[in-house]
């Protein structure tokens, strides 16, 4: 007799949702597309950074040490103490343990939204509760608002800054405020390196209940990696360092970030590039008729197209027709009004930005 183990199954993962990863199979296997979708660096890795990931790969047949040299190179990089920082497979992983650690049935969560779908999934996965406070009609996080949002049972408010999909980056003295309720408040910054918004890292000595999530994935643009990391209170560092995967970092990934980070010169040079086509990106979408675009310290450009007339769905699948994938915000909480788009090189952008006004033009009769 068979039998399915299906009903020892803890409540909140049966209904989980996957995360949809189909736009990323369908570019792959699509290698022609101009993947304007998924936040990624245009420019790849610099030939140090290659070097360096070919010599670990020389030894790939050993298992990988716990990157203690490059947790050392990371708390300098953020002028934080190492006992700060802890390395995860991409942010994604450290991420995941932090959640777990302090989200169990019937906690409740604060999120400012719309932002990273991640925070709320993994809230419902654990058995909490998702409390979303919408930004304010500008983009601008609504702090009366997510205070109030707060109950005894929260135990995280999230925020993105760099935020995804709006672009906007948040103050310390609006951080300050939630961080005074005592609340665990956890920030992704995965976009810092992509243009000139705040760090927060400055902030984690003097408040113990400030994470921050960090990736070398956007501006650093080794995403293929999957390196991220926390820096947090050293007490909840250790907890997360005792309760992740061990060796979940390869070789490969360690001696690559250890290699962008001796090389500052080549970030700014990415920093520069990324910010000054973001700014082009909103200001040319600003002048097309029907659209809102909206400025970004991120890698990508949030546009409201509702009023040209055409919808997301028309316009996402146009631009597909012609090789270039952007991201429709449905996921986002902005069904069939917005659309995201990555910063790609100079010649995608040029592309795109032609094309988009193209579509959005009013059809001419010919008289």
């Amino acid at each position: 007799m068979s039998h399915t183990v299906d009903r020892f199954v803890k409540p909140g993962f049966r209904s989980a949702a996957p995360y949809n990863a189909e736009h990323h199979d369908f570019a792959w296997q699509h290698r022609q597309l101009a993947r304007l979708m998924s936040n990624e660096c245009p420019i790849p890795p610099s030939e140090g950074v290659r070097a360096a990931v070919r010599a670990a790969f020389d030894i790939g047949h050993l298992y990988p040490y716990s990157g203690k040299d490059l947790v050392a190179a990371l708390a300098q990089y953020n002028s934080v103490p190492e006992e700060s920082i802890v390395l995860g497979n991409g942010s994604t992983e450290v991420l995941d343990v932090l959640v777990r650690l302090l989200v169990g049935p019937g906690d409740e969560t604060v999120i400012a939204s719309p932002t990273y779908a991640f925070f709320e999934s993994q809230t419902r996965i654990n058995g909490g509760v998702a409390r979303s406070v919408p930004l304010t009609p500008s983009w601008e996080l609504d702090v009366d608002a997510m205070l109030a949002a707060i109950t005894d049972r929260s135990t995280i408010i999230f925020l993105c800054s760099p935020n995804n999909p709006t672009g906007k980056g948040w103050s310390t003295t609006q951080l300050i405020r939630l961080l005074d309720t005592g609340i665990p408040v956890v920030v992704d910054q995965a976009y810092l390196e992509c243009g000139y918004a705040e760090s927060f890292a400055p902030l984690v000595a003097s408040h113990r209940n400030l994470v921050i999530a960090r990736t070398m994935s956007k501006g650093f643009g080794l995403a293929a990696l999957r390196v991220g990391y926390l820096i947090g209170d050293p007490e909840l560092i250790d907890i997360v360092q005792r309760v992740r995967i061990p060796f979940s970092i390869s070789l490969m990934g360690i001696w690559g970030c250890l290699q962008a980070l001796n090389e500052p010169h080549e970030l700014e040079r990415r920093r520069e590039f990324i910010s000054s086509e973001a700014d082009r990106l909103h200001d040319a979408m600003q002048q097309m008729e029907g659209v809102e675009s909206f400025p970004s310290d991120g890698n990508f450009v949030l546009a409201d197209i509702s009023k040209s007339g055409r919808s997301v769905t028309d316009v996402a699948d146009a631009l597909l027709r012609e090789d270039i994938l952007i991201r429709a915000m449905g996921a986002h909480g902005l069904k069939g009004s917005h659309v995201r788009v990555t910063v790609g090189t100079a010649e995608q952008n040029d592309r795109y930005l032609k094309l988009l006004e193209g579509l959005l033009s009013p059809v001419r009769q010919d008289v």
